[in-house]
């Protein structure tokens, strides 16, 4: 009668094999919640950028805000930082410097001058889309019927190819103070 002692070369064989297809679930879920973590940091983020330009209409209720879409380009304006504004001048700089905040480059990733002059250089992830010709992330203020409606769109990059991404965005509706 043989005593078997050890394992056989086939039995490790078995055994390696199930513990590497383990580890490769265990690394492949850890990469899809690093992306859906990242999703949700830049949709928190996109939400304080709504929410910031919604206290500036609050604080100057008398500026029209709207009349920004989603392509438009940050304008040149008074830098009211450390200067006295009018309501105008005010509603304007804060337009810009919420526009700078969601995308301060071109499509071709060329900062917005008035962006660097005021030393704005926020970008959402997926702003410098090449391949398309708006830039993937940006704002627009829209007033209709006393209600404002702010957004912020940004691409999401769940791949590698910015061209596959997907566009998400947030909005957020407030009366007209």
């Amino acid at each position: 009668m043989k005593v078997q002692r050890g394992f056989s070369m086939i039995e490790l064989l078995i055994s390696v094999l199930i513990m590497s297809i383990g580890v490769l679930g265990m690394a492949g879920l850890q990469t899809l919640s690093l992306q859906q973590n990242r999703s949700a940091l830049l949709q928190g983020e996109a939400g304080l950028l709504v929410n910031d330009i919604l206290d500036r209409i609050r604080a100057n209720p008398s500026s029209d805000y709207s009349g920004i879409a989603l392509n438009t380009v940050p304008g040149s304006t008074t830098n009211c930082v450390g200067s006295i504004c009018s309501e105008v001048e005010m509603m304007n700089f804060d337009r810009t410097q919420w526009l700078c905040s969601i995308n301060s480059t071109d499509a071709a990733g060329v900062q917005h001058t008035v962006c660097g002059d005021f030393g704005v250089t926020g970008t959402m992830p997926g702003g410098q889309c090449v391949a398309l010709t708006d830039p993937c992330a940006g704002g627009s203020i829209v007033l209709a019927g006393g209600i404002y409606t702010v957004t912020v769109q940004w691409l999401d990059q769940q791949t590698v190819d910015q061209t596959n991404g997907q566009r998400r965005s947030v909005s957020v509706s407030m009366k007209a103070p």
